[in-house]
C-alpha cells in the first residue's frame, strides 16, 4: 500500500510544484509506512523537515488525501541515512543558511560525481570544476546557459556542495534570482537593506540560478549590480545560470549584461545521442531498474529530451514494473508510457533518423557513434548524416554532434553518399526503404 500511495503522491506533487522545488525538496524523501490511515515520510535532515512544514505541508497533505481518496494523517521524521553527509546546519564549512537567504539543498543529491558528462556539456562541467579548484581566480563570473533540464542547476548545486564541504571555512550563498528579489523587497519594507547587502556581499561564493528573472526589474538589477561589483572587486567567485546567453536576455540593463559577459560563457547544449544513452543508464541504475540495450536505446531516442523529463519517465516505468511485478521490457515500457503521449507521427528528428538507420543495419547507438571506421559502421554513419541533412533543418554542427563528429565530417559524408547513390542501385533501394520508414 505504501508504495502505491507514494507513487501517486509524487506524481501529483511533480505536476503541481515547480520542477526545481520538486527536485530539491520532494525527490529526496521516502515514504516508509502506511498504518492506521497515516503515511510516514522520511527526510534526510531536521532542516528539510522544518522547511517542508513551513513551505510544503499543505501541498503534501493535499496530495496524500487525493492519493488515498479520503483525509489522511501525515508524519514527517528524520532519517539521516538518506543524506550522504550531515545536514547544512550541523557541519562547519557547509552551505550557510541565514533566514531565507540561501536555498538550502538536501546534501549531496547533485554532485560532480553523479553528473553525467558528454560532449554537449563537457565545457560547462570542466569550467565548474575549475571554479571549485580556484574560486575567484579563474572564470569569474562563470555564466552557464541553456535550455530546461540540461543540467545547469545540477552543476550549480555541485559547485555549492564542493565548496561548502571543503576543509576550512568557505561561505557559499546559493539563491535563485526570484529569491534575491523577494528578499530585497522584504528588506526594503523592514528598513533592513544594509543587513541584506552585507549578507550577500560577505560570502566567499555567490551562486544565482535563473538570472533571467531580473528582467525589467530595474531596482533589483541595480542592487544586484552593486553586489556583483563588491564580490568581483574582492576576487570572490560569482556563478550564474540562465536559460539563454547574456546578449539574448530581454529586459536586462546594459551595465549588468556587460558584467555577465566579462567572464566565461558556457553553453549547456541539448543532449547528444551518446549522452542520452548514458543518462538513461544512470537514471535507471539510480531507480534500481535493469534495462537491456533495446530498452535503453528506445528511451534515449524517444523519451530523453532532457534529464528532467527523463526522470519522470523512469519513475513511471519503475513504478509500473514494481507494481505489476514484471520486468522492464520494451513492451512494458511502451505500456507504462501510454499516458505520456507520443511524438507526432512522421516527425523526423535526428534521434529518430539515426535510430532507423541503426535498426536497418543492426547497430547500436554506441556503435554508430564510435570512433570505428570499418565499412560496417562507417557507411551507416554517413548515410545517417545524409538522411538527417535531407529530412531536417538542423545545422551540420548539430548533425555531426548527434553522431560524435564535427561539421567537416558531415560535409565529407554527404559527398560520399551522393557519389555512391549515382553508381549503386542496391544502395539506392536501401535509402528508399529507409525514407519510406521515416514517412517520406
Amino acid at each position: 500500500m505504501v508504495d502505491a500511495v507514494w507513487v501517486e503522491v509524487r506524481r501529483q506533487l511533480r505536476a503541481s510544484l515547480r520542477a526545481k522545488d520538486y527536485e530539491t525538496w520532494i525527490a529526496p524523501l521516502q515514504a516508509t509506512a502506511w498504518d492506521s490511515n497515516e503515511l510516514t515520510i522520511e527526510a534526510p535532515s531536521s532542516f528539510v523537515v522544518d522547511w517542508l512544514r513551513a513551505n510544503y505541508i499543505a501541498a503534501l497533505q493535499e496530495a496524500v488525501d487525493a492519493a488515498v481518496g479520503s483525509p489522511a494523517r501525515l508524519k514527517l521524521i528524520v532519517n539521516r541515512a538518506l543524506a550522504v553527509e550531515p545536514a547544512p546546519r550541523q557541519r562547519r564549512g557547509t552551505i550557510r543558511v541565514e533566514e531565507r537567504q540561501v536555498t538550502a539543498m538536501p546534501p549531496a543529491r547533485c554532485t560532480f560525481d553523479n553528473f553525467v558528462v558528454g560532449r554537449s556539456n563537457q565545457v560547462p562541467y570542466e569550467a565548474a570544476r575549475a571554479v571549485v579548484e580556484k574560486p575567484g581566480a579563474r572564470f569569474n563570473p562563470l555564466f552557464l546557459y541553456g535550455g530546461v533540464g540540461l543540467g545547469k542547476t545540477h552543476l550549480l548545486m555541485a559547485i555549492a556542495h564542493a565548496l561548502g564541504t571543503r576543509n576550512g571555512e568557505h561561505s557559499v550563498a546559493y539563491v535563485s534570482a526570484e529569491t534575491f528579489v523577494n528578499e530585497m523587497i522584504m528588506a526594503l519594507r523592514r528598513h533592513q537593506m544594509e543587513r541584506f547587502r552585507l549578507r550577500f556581499r560577505r560570502v566567499g561564493t555567490l551562486i544565482v540560478d535563473d538570472i533571467q528573472f531580473l528582467a525589467d526589474k530595474v531596482r533589483s538589477q541595480e542592487e544586484f549590480t552593486h553586489t556583483f561589483n563588491a564580490l568581483h572587486d574582492g576576487r570572490r567567485q560569482i556563478v550564474i545560470a540562465s536559460d539563454r546567453a547574456p546578449d539574448d536576455l530581454p529586459g536586462i540593463e546594459t551595465a549588468l549584461r556587460s558584467r555577465f559577459n566579462s567572464g566565461l560563457l558556457a553553453d549547456v547544449q541539448p543532449l547528444d545521442a551518446e549522452l542520452r544513452v548514458a543518462l538513461v543508464r544512470r537514471k535507471a541504475e539510480d531507480a534500481g531498474l535493469v534495462l537491456d540495450d533495446e530498452v535503453v536505446e528506445h528511451l534515449a531516442e524517444h523519451w530523453c529530451e532532457n534529464g528532467r523529463a527523463l526522470e519522470g519517465v523512469i519513475m513511471r516505468v519503475e513504478a509500473f514494473a514494481s507494481l505489476t511485478g514484471r520486468a522492464a521490457t520494451l513492451g512494458l515500457v511502451r505500456e507504462a508510457l501510454v499516458a505520456y503521449g507520443r511524438a507526432k507521427p512522421g516527425r523526423k528528428t535526428l534521434g529518430r533518423i539515426v535510430g532507423e538507420v541503426c535498426r536497418h543495419y543492426k547497430l547500436t547507438r554506441t556503435e554508430i557513434s564510435s570512433a570505428r571506421r570499418t565499412n560496417r559502421i562507417a557507411v551507416p554513419r554517413q548515410l545517417a548524416m545524409y538522411l538527417c541533412r535531407r529530412h531536417t533543418d538542423e545545422p551540420l554542427k548539430a548533425i555531426g554532434a548527434e553522431l560524435g563528429r564535427d561539421h567537416s565530417t558531415v560535409v565529407h559524408a554527404l559527398g560520399a553518399i551522393e557519389e555512391r547513390l549515382k553508381n549503386d542501385a542496391a544502395f539506392r533501394e536501401t535509402v528508399s526503404r529507409l525514407e519510406q520508414s521515416l514517412g517520406s
